[in-house]
């Protein structure tokens, strides 16, 4: 197999496919239509599948004793998107935002070359078609289904635009961190907004709780460890001139450490409850930890893809991107089976690709599915010829 000529036969292709999966964006879990997409072009391409997760597909090719497992997420974000583009979401308030539109094309595209090749495989290829990254239950529901059986290694990418176009990172060790969800809850005593001493301001308990709970990292945290603490949603009061007997923050704590995210856990739940106390307030800390673990690279699965995607890419297009505090349910498959996941880049500044991911105004350089699929391919072939 020629990787670089298949791959140039199916760049548009992987385009169109990605642009239609732009056009008509689905929320985590209700990936209905965008499924039934998949399973035409499998159809087509008479390649076997069967759904998983409610609204996720595995598809088999090949044939052998080894069993690999290719990964591409499906869903999109609840966000209103302001490019200009052609292929803009006609789904108001929905978006793919972070690129999973490009991972479903491209494992299309890594689908229609396998197929034509399939009579020289010499390994079973599962392609995953997961639901529902975005909220972290996805991998979760494909493993407990048996999403994994047989399988012994496992390979995924994601595009980020912050990363220029033509770059790959492929990396042993740590790369994407675990994230550890928490639920502040506030209870105070509504009162009139011209009454304020009447009253316990749920708001105002939480707006001190929210700025405390930042020297978590900047004064209890050793510089040298990696922890991001951040909330992204506060909820409070329903009219200007009553003052809120109720307030809920919500957020996450990264790390890649357990331990750490344990001892963070206990900082906050300490400092939401003295500063409720101080103001008359009470507080409930719900803290879940591992919503999924670190993306943790295998070094032999690394250096197996790095043999074949330097087979088929320039040396210079490997460069080293440190670790990231975003988080990836990918890191469940880890937890099961050796694996590793490359950051591929899409940025291009030239072309107003330069928007980071869950950003309104994201987009991609497409030249990056390329890329993608060459390093599925590489990847696949390295495991055949073993």
């Amino acid at each position: 197999m020629d990787c670089i000529k298949e791959v140039e036969g199916i760049k548009k292709y992987m385009i169109d496919m990605r642009r239609y999966f732009h056009q008509y964006p689905e929320a985590s879990n209700e990936e209905f239509q965008t499924a039934k997409s998949i399973q035409k072009e499998l159809d087509d391409m008479e390649i076997p599948w069967k759904i998983i997760a409610n609204t996720g597909i595995i598809a088999t090719i090949g044939k052998g004793e080894k069993v690999i497992a290719l990964r591409a997420d499906m869903d999109a974000l609840k966000i209103y998107e302001k490019t200009d583009v052609p292929y803009k979401s006609k789904q108001e308030g929905l978006m793919h935002a972070c690129g999973h539109d490009g991972h479903m094309a491209i494992l299309l595209g890594v689908a229609k070359v396998l197929k034509k090749y399939e009579d020289t495989l010499n390994c079973v290829v599962k392609l995953i078609f997961q639901p529902a990254e975005e909220n972290v239950s996805g991998a979760k529901v494909v493993i407990r289904e048996g999403g994994l059986e047989g399988v012994e290694e496992i390979f995924g990418l994601h595009l980020f635009t912050d990363i220029p176009c033509g770059q790959v990172s492929l990396e042993e060790g740590p790369r994407m961190a675990s994230t550890n969800q928490v639920t502040i809850t506030i209870h105070g005593i509504s009162g009139h907004a011209g009454k304020p001493h009447q009253s316990v301001d749920a708001t105002l308990v939480a707006a001190h709780i929210l700025i405390n709970i930042q020297s978590i990292v900047s004064r209890f945290t050793d510089p040298i460890d990696s922890v991001a603490v951040s909330f992204g949603m506060l909820h409070s009061g329903t009219l200007r001139n009553v003052i809120s007997n109720k307030a809920v923050l919500e957020g996450t704590v990264r790390t890649f450490n357990k331990e750490k995210a344990v001892e963070v856990g206990k900082q906050i739940e300490q400092i939401a409850t003295s500063i409720a106390n101080a103001y008359g307030a009470s507080v409930d800390v719900a803290y879940e930890m591992c919503a999924h673990p670190a993306v943790i690279n295998d070094k032999e699965v690394v250096e197996k893809a790095l043999i074949g995607a330097k087979k088929v890419l320039p040396e210079e297009t490997f460069v080293c991107i440190p670790k990231m505090m975003l988080g990836e349910d990918f890191s469940w498959y880890m937890e099961q089976v050796k694996g590793a996941f490359a950051f591929v880049g899409a940025g291009n500044d030239k072309i107003q690709c330069s928007y980071p991911n869950h950003h309104d105004k994201f987009n991609l350089d497409e030249r990056c599915l390329e890329i993608g699929a060459l390093l599925h391919l590489s990847y696949v072939l390295e495991n055949s010829n073993k």
